[in-house]
């Protein structure tokens, strides 16, 4: 009778001692694990912690198409938004248009005098300005910290993204702001 105990030990061990492979990161865990290194990267190159006390941030936006975002860039945005929250950054969710920016032909923002206003009013001194470029198979996230005083870039940092089928859905729900 004591063998049968010891049995079921030695059999419990030895399934235990199955090889165990974590399961891979979602789709949304990958988004939000580079959103975060992405925010931890601008503020590693921006020391001024006085600048970045409060903060506008604008959705991330197709570069080809300021007018509109998706679900991929609002998620996104949240993403961003919630690491540097947690980061003990003042957010301001402006609703920013396409008057209120101005894209050169090369795709470079500039802020408008609106946004400028804007960010006199709630007294923040940055702004964080995002696009991505979806391609064939990725997609391309890149942000800006630009200073609201001097409209200057701070800080920059890009990632790219496997354009998985969870990514491609995101993508594919058109958001625009109407005229």
């Amino acid at each position: 009778m004591r063998s049968l105990p010891l049995s079921l030990a030695v059999i419990g061990l030895c399934a235990g001692c199955q090889s165990f492979e974590p399961a891979a990161p979602s789709d949304a865990e990958v988004l939000v694990e580079a959103c975060y290194d992405a925010v931890d990267d601008l503020l590693s190159q921006h020391g001024d912690r006085q600048d970045l006390e409060r903060m506008l941030v604008s959705t991330v936006v197709n570069i080809n198409d300021v007018n509109r975002t998706t679900m991929f860039g609002r998620v996104a945005t949240e993403f961003l938004s919630a690491r540097l929250t947690r980061r003990d950054i003042d957010i301001i969710h402006p609703t920013v248009r396409e008057d209120q920016l101005l894209i050169q032909e090369s795709g470079q923002f500039l802020l408008s005098r609106n946004v400028a206003n804007l960010a006199l009013d709630y007294n923040a001194r940055t702004a964080l300005v995002s696009t991505y470029a979806p391609l064939k198979e990725n997609v391309i996230v890149s942000m800006k910290l630009v200073s609201t005083v001097e409209n200057s870039t701070l800080a920059a940092t890009d990632f790219v993204l496997f354009r998985s089928p969870a990514v491609e859905e995101m993508l594919g729900s058109v958001v625009g702001w109407g005229r």
